[in-house]
């Protein structure tokens, strides 16, 4: 195991020569190459500006004085297409030096005198190649910046936690995609796991053969020391097996990584980067939390009522807009009380749960169900008229009077008392609407109370026109 960015590499350079003496360009050649550079070279300034162009070298060693064009007129012709390569003017005579202005005026990293020897050369070759390796790090990293602004939209966005988990993992893939010695392009297996206090090590999401798992068995058994030991490390590490480990924490405690196979060690500007990602994974987790906690019901996990009232606001906006019906029913636990005083709270929260996940089943995606009180339940029917609502209202009836729900091996009994309530297209708009329509269901619902339980009532009438 060791953490990104902990190993050192060696570095191998293409160099491009373009000098006409033959014997000085040979030896200089062979120089180079016992430095284990890989090197190029061109006899005349027109066909050195081409090789340029072709390999894009880390270097430029020219000449600058040559039949045709002088050097500067190369470095000019060479800066029009390619303005990273490093370029060393060669002088061979002391008139021929060009000086600080030529310095100035032409973006070159610096000359050399040929009557100085090669240790010189070399000297001047490994700083000009070490400011490359500089430059090259800079333009990549910046280039894996603009991969992370552009992934940021995606993980920020709100989003249940099912797409937020899978959409990470994802775009951490596409982020170090084509990142040179970083991770597989195209990586055959990734992981995003959670550690919860309550419940355990949990997959939430996963590409290649991992898709669609859901469980820590699930995974190969040759794995689970793995995951187990990304879990507990402190920053983006790299493991055994190949495996690139970007751990999280968030503030409640729970930890997650992100999992994915790598050719290689990456790099101590990719292990930033991990680093940058994981916070903003974070980020994004803490939000939806925040965001869960403040709409939803913490035992149901459905709406809670404030936001169920929100959406029914939203609802009846949208209809009066679109000249489209919209419905609710008002949903009551018959002999709640019962249940709480014969077997107990824990039983009652079972059968609220229960209750609440056969609403969510039998209804379509578009419609809102919440908690609304102790044991009542408001679900908002979009673009549905009185006869669809009633229809739906029976079906969740007998849905939850079909419910098993066992306690301590006892079934409870478990029906439910609906209203029914709609609000037509030509309904004036008023913010007073939804509070008038969830009071026509509310006496419906009573009506079906006082009628004598698990049954629909539609309201009397419907909303005011």
């Amino acid at each position: 195991m060791a953490r990104l960015g902990s190993r050192l590499s060696t570095h191998r350079h293409d160099i491009v020569i373009i000098d006409d003496d033959q014997d000085l360009a040979s030896s200089t050649r062979l120089l180079l190459e016992r430095e284990g550079h890989s090197v190029h070279v061109a006899l005349e300034p027109e066909a050195g500006v081409e090789l340029v162009r072709a390999h894009r070298p880390d270097l430029v060693l020219l000449d600058y004085l040559m039949p045709g064009l002088t050097g500067a007129d190369v470095v000019r012709a060479i800066r029009t297409f390619d303005t990273r390569t490093q370029i060393l003017l060669v002088t061979g005579y002391a008139e021929e030096q060009p000086g600080r202005r030529l310095l100035a005026e032409l973006d070159i990293q610096g000359y050399h005198d040929k009557a100085d020897g090669p240790d010189r050369l070399l000297v001047l070759v490994d700083a000009a190649l070490k400011y490359a390796r500089t430059l090259g790090r800079l333009l990549h990293h910046q280039r894996r910046l603009a991969r992370l602004a552009a992934a940021a939209p995606d993980i920020s966005r709100l989003q249940p936690a099912e797409e937020l988990f899978q959409v990470a993992l994802e775009r951490f893939v596409s982020l170090m995609d084509g990142s040179g010695n970083a991770l597989m392009a195209t990586a055959n297996r990734g992981l995003f796991v959670m550690e919860y206090a309550e419940s355990g090590i949990t997959v939430r999401a996963g590409t290649g053969e991992f898709a669609g798992l859901s469980e820590f068995a699930e995974i190969p058994v040759a794995l689970h020391d793995v995951v187990r030991k990304a879990l507990t490390v402190d920053g983006p590490t790299y493991l055994e097996g190949g495996i690139v480990c970007v751990p999280m924490c968030t503030r409640s405690g729970d930890r997650g990584c992100i999992l994915v196979e790598a050719k290689s060690l990456p790099d101590a500007d990719c292990a930033e980067l991990c680093s940058i990602y994981s916070g903003m994974v974070v980020q994004a987790l803490e939000n939806l939390s925040l965001y869960e906690r403040a709409t939803h019901d913490p035992l149901c996990r459905i709406w809670n009522r404030s936001a169920g009232q929100r959406r029914l606001v939203e609802t009846l906006q949208l209809a009066h807009r679109e000249g489209a019906d919209t419905a609710v029913l008002l949903l009551d636990v018959d002999h709640f009380k019962t249940i709480n005083d014969r077997w107990g709270h824990a039983a009652g929260d079972l059968a609220l749960v229960r209750l609440a996940q056969t609403m969510v089943d039998a209804c379509r995606e578009t419609d809102v169900v919440c908690r609304y009180g102790g044991e009542e339940f408001l679900v908002v029917l979009p673009s549905t008229d009185r006869a669809a609502a009633t229809w739906v209202a029976e079906k969740l009836r007998r849905a939850i009077a079909t419910t098993e729900v066992r306690f301590e091996g006892e079934r409870l009994p478990l029906t439910a008392s609906v209203g029914v309530a709609s609000s037509p297209p030509e309904a004036e708009w008023s913010p007073e609407l939804a509070t008038r329509l969830v009071r026509l269901a509310d006496a419906a619902m009573y009506e079906a109370k006082g009628q004598g339980r698990d049954r629909v009532v539609p309201a009397r009438s419907n909303t005011p026109a």
